[in-house]
């Protein structure tokens, strides 16, 4: 099998047997680097992120000019600054992960091309009198201006603030609720992976051992999470607790339980 073959069995979602395909291939031919991107590409996708990171540093070693593992090791180095940059030791030996709110700059964004297209508008009123009808500007108004702003103030309310990781469990912190466990609190702690026409998923999910609390789901998709540094929030998971189980989404059977996303 050949690596465009692999290719499609991959974007089809059948990473096992992309797995098995990669393995007989790599077994031909070590240092076959189309094969171990794609290989690399499993890990991250699965939230591997050792495995990963030790793939690209064979690449490297077969080729050290290969554009793509010059992208990784530079990725590995913002990552590295992320570390430094947004985490804070707290008291107990723990540490605390800033969240990075990209939605909420996209929505302040929207929201200031919104005012300024709203006064755009009202200056349009001398040339088409439509504009100045006072139906016609509420309306411009509201989906211009209010809608906005509604969705920001909604995001900054609900977004995650912050994960802290300490020996004694982990907490994640809203601007108005904290979800708080005790390690032995949690009956699973995973990395899930979600197939999607647009690309997988992977969230971190707490699941708690009392069935009436909340569920709580961490996106950790490289280009969506709010999550800085995510590589080393895995780490003291592991070092203060377990290893994450690494799953697919239809492994986690999480019933009628409610789910807190971030």
């Amino acid at each position: 099998m050949h690596v465009k073959q692999i290719t499609e069995i991959i974007d089809a979602g059948a990473t096992d047997e992309a797995h098995e395909a990669l393995e007989q291939l790599l077994a031909l031919g070590p240092n076959n680097t189309s094969a171990l991107k794609l290989q690399a590409r499993l890990h991250e996708y699965a939230g591997r992120f050792r495995e990963e990171s030790r793939v690209w540093d064979r690449i490297a070693s077969i080729d050290r000019e290969d554009p793509d593992a010059v992208a990784y090791l530079l990725r590995r180095q913002v990552e590295d600054r992320e570390h430094f940059y947004f985490t804070d030791e707290v008291p107990g030996g723990g540490r605390r992960f800033g969240a990075y709110p990209s939605s909420l700059i996209q929505l302040s964004a929207m929201g200031l091309i919104g005012c300024i297209s709203f006064l755009l508008a009202t200056r349009l009123a001398v040339a088409y009198p439509i504009f100045g009808v006072p139906e016609v500007m509420l309306s411009t108004f509201a989906a211009l201006v209010v809608a906005p702003w509604i969705a920001i103030i909604a995001v900054y309310i609900r977004a995650i603030h912050y994960v802290t990781v300490s020996p004694t469990g982990i907490t994640v912190g809203t601007r108005l609720k904290l979800h708080s466990f005790n390690w032995a609190d949690l009956s699973r702690v995973a990395l899930v992976q979600t197939l999607r026409p647009k690309g997988p998923k992977l969230s971190l999910i707490l699941v708690p051992k009392n069935p009436s609390s909340k569920v709580v789901e961490i996106d950790l998709t490289l280009g969506s999470t709010a999550i800085r540094a995510r590589t080393y929030l895995l780490q003291d998971i592991a070092r203060f607790h377990c290893e994450p189980e690494y799953l697919k989404r239809e492994a986690l059977k999480l019933g009628a339980a409610k789910v807190a996303s971030f």
